[in-house]
């Protein structure tokens, strides 16, 4: 890898609190993002249907995404 990428890794891992990961029935697999919910707009909520919903900011394609039955992988620890 060259220092570019390398740089740009070290961003995306700086500005990201989690990965998570979710089964989308609409491509029939399970997803893998990184993401943080220290962003306006994020929140996590319940449907009428008992599922946990999450909204976060993906780090990496930089937009928001929405989750069904969340679960988080990995969570960065706070200094």
């Amino acid at each position: 890898m060259d220092n570019e990428t390398l740089r740009e890794i070290r961003q995306i891992e700086d500005k990201s609190d989690f990965v998570v990961s979710w089964f989308a029935k609409k491509y029939n697999k399970t997803i893998f993002r990184v993401g943080t919910l220290n962003k306006v707009g994020c929140r996590t909520w319940e449907d009428y249907k008992g599922n946990k919903l999450m909204c976060f900011w993906d780090t990496v394609i930089k937009r928001y995404t929405t989750c069904v039955n969340p679960v988080i992988t990995y969570k960065r620890k706070v200094h």
